[in-house]
């Protein structure tokens, strides 16, 4: 008997730290969706040490420091969690996402190594999660934006598109239109004319409407994200994208010093109708520019002094500096 007692103490508390674990994992995942960064972050760190080989907590504090924008943080933490678990979808797709975004800010030399780990994890969380659409669309969208020498490769972007228009039509045509020439005249109007979903999508015109404002034709991209504006909102996805179209027309305002009235009215919009989004920061730094070139210097001081005391993002802060 006592040897009995003795074999099931330790599989008892084996389940106990399984149960607390996953309690801990449900903890941290309501605090995300509550964009509560910082008490998920206080949850976890005291569990996490230079030690730890749990690749879940690691997955979740490393995924925490990301949304707090600590993205080197984040990066080292999500590296050894997919080396203990390499078969996790989620922190492969984490792991590379972190990456991607620390190539998007370093050196030429630096951002080619960072790119290289960034795609491929996507690619090995594709492998993992051939169902998941979202494992395309971040692969894809690496394709499509990365330069050739960092592995991008818009063939096999569109190749993925049409992989993925089996799992999601409409996610699968708006990969194909992102990997193509959206300033071209009758590529789009072929886009269209191929996908008829796409032709009652605000994202179609969002999207060209970015890709105009990337080739610093601002006045045309402006046309775009308010006819973007007149398309329905038939799902959140769709009522997304035309919240971001409020925001682009404010920073293609701001970048091409024209339509100020226009931009400072659609993103005062974004402001009232976002105010928990992604960029709900760069939307103010955005309006404050504004502000700025029209000589109201108390508005835009008002608006964006409390962002430079709250933000974790670097470049943000930076970019504030440069105005107060």
């Amino acid at each position: 008997m006592q040897k009995c007692l003795m074999f099931i103490a330790p599989l008892l508390l084996s389940q106990a730290v399984m149960a607390g674990a996953a309690d801990i994992s449900s903890q941290v995942k309501v605090l995300w969706h509550a964009q509560d960064y910082t008490a998920a972050h206080t949850l976890l760190s005291p569990l996490v040490t230079k030690k730890t080989k749990d690749a879940e907590l690691l997955a979740l504090l490393g995924q925490t420091e990301a949304l707090l924008h600590n993205t080197e943080q984040a990066e080292e933490l999500l590296e050894k969690a997919v080396k203990y678990d390499a078969n996790n979808a989620d922190y492969q797709h984490w792991y590379a996402t972190v990456s991607c975004n620390l190539a998007a800010d370093a050196s030429m030399f630096s951002a080619l190594g960072y790119a290289k780990r960034c795609k491929k994890a996507y690619q090995t969380a594709l492998e993992l999660s051939p169902d998941n659409p979202r494992s395309y669309i971040a692969l894809g969208s690496f394709l499509n934006q990365a330069p050739g020498i960092a592995g991008g490769d818009k063939a096999e972007a569109l190749k993925l598109a049409q992989k993925l228009k089996q799992l999601d039509p409409l996610q699968g045509a708006l990969l194909a239109l992102n990997a193509s020439d959206l300033t071209d005249d009758a590529v789009f109007t072929a886009l269209l004319a191929e996908d008829e979903l796409l032709s009652k999508r605000p994202e179609s015109y969002l999207q060209r409407g970015v890709a105009f404002s990337r080739a610093d034709k601002h006045v045309k991209a402006i046309s775009l994200f308010e006819q973007a504006l007149t398309m329905p909102a038939d799902d959140d996805e769709a009522a997304d994208a035309k919240a971001q179209a409020l925001y682009q027309i404010g920073r293609s305002a701001v970048k091409g010093q024209t339509d100020h009235d226009k931009g400072i009215s659609a993103l005062q919009q974004f402001i009232e109708q976002q105010p928990t989004a992604d960029n709900i920061d760069w939307a103010k730094l955005r309006l404050g520019q504004l502000y700025i070139a029209q000589q109201q210097q108390d508005k835009a001081e008002l608006l964006l002094k409390p962002v430079l005391a709250s933000t974790q993002d670097k470049q943000l802060k930076d970019e504030l500096q440069k105005l107060l």
